[in-house]
């Protein structure tokens, strides 16, 4: 089996410093990769943390010089300014080449609307990152002044004067047949969260018909997201009921932590004990986790980035690296 199974470090949970020893830990159990959350503020009221990933990762890559690191997920629409932030993954690639990817996506209300004085719809969004792309990859392979005139973004005589030494993969973060197609397109790999039937069903298929559409070359990784938490399932459940650490998946539009969290403590009041464990995959017995990874992997996954939000993340590790990992 080839399966690439990665770590997102979340960003929100624990300080930097915290999270670099995580990521170091991750790394000497067998984990092939580093990712984090990129977040103004978090999904949730009651997580405590939301890194500047950019500082981050310079840290990591300095800490853990043998593996990918990678943003999940980045906005390069309002908060950053595309060229701001092609500037800053280029010379985050100069220090430390062959080692930077990043997944990028059309944004959520909590991170960008501040920044914005309207919110566009998804449609336009995607438009927008199709252009930041572009700008992006222009500036990273041209050693010349820039002019871009695009339907949504203007520069004039534009230069990245410290340029990327290696080639930075862009992941487009997708889930519906559209956005699928369009990290097909665009991307250099796609992003996703989900099961398995979504995946192979939705995902996959939408991805590869925008790639070859495209006459892209290459084999480019689908990767897929998921959350799991290990330890006792009754101390688990508990601790996500008392954080009320359940994402509503249906406030993207929604910029307040606060609103949000009201939605999930709603939400996760109603959900049985089992439901919760299911959801967030909670579990003391790791190898459960197997079969998972296996039908993430004959669906066409060939990368898994695992996060956990609850208990102690030490343990995942320590699950990963004597029971799934030697599988893969």
């Amino acid at each position: 089996m080839s399966l690439e199974i990665h770590m997102n470090v979340g960003g929100c949970f624990r300080s930097p410093a915290e999270d670099i020893e995580l990521a170091k830990t991750a790394v000497d159990a067998g984990f092939e990769g580093i990712w984090i959350g990129d977040h103004f503020h978090p999904w949730l009221d009651t997580r405590p943390y939301t890194h500047h990933v950019l500082p981050w990762l310079g840290a990591v890559m300095n800490e853990v010089p043998e593996v990918p690191v990678g943003t999940s997920v980045s906005c390069p629409l309002f908060r950053y300014e595309p060229p701001v932030f092609a500037q800053a993954l280029a010379t985050l690639d100069n220090m430390s080449p062959d080692r930077l990817e990043v997944a990028l996506g059309v944004g959520e209300a909590l991170n960008e609307a501040p920044f914005t004085d309207t919110w566009p719809d998804w449609g336009t969004r995607a438009e927008m990152l199709v252009e930041a792309i572009e700008i992006m990859r222009e500036l990273w392979d041209t050693r010349d002044y820039l002019t871009y005139e695009g339907d949504h973004y203007q520069y004039e005589d534009i230069q990245v004067f410290t340029p990327p030494k290696s080639d930075i993969d862009i992941n487009w973060a997708a889930w519906g047949p559209q956005s699928s197609q369009l990290a097909g397109t665009h991307g250099d790999g796609v992003l996703t969260t989900g099961g398995a039937e979504l995946v192979e069903k939705r995902v996959a298929p939408n991805f590869r018909k925008g790639w070859e559409g495209a006459d892209r070359q290459g084999d480019p990784h689908i990767t897929n997201e998921i959350i799991t938490n290990i330890g006792d399932p009754d101390e688990l459940v508990a601790e996500a009921r008392e954080r009320g650490e359940m994402v509503p998946v249906e406030e993207l539009d929604n910029p307040d932590p606060r609103s949000i969290q009201s939605v999930a403590d709603e939400q996760i009041s109603e959900m049985s004990d089992a439901e919760i464990r299911d959801e967030l995959l909670i579990t003391d017995d790791p190898s459960e986790l197997l079969e998972l990874l296996q039908s993430f992997e004959d669906a066409g996954v060939t990368r898994v980035i695992v996060m956990s939000n609850l208990g102690d993340p030490y343990r995942v590790v320590e699950a990963f690296e004597e029971t799934i990992l030697p599988a893969f």
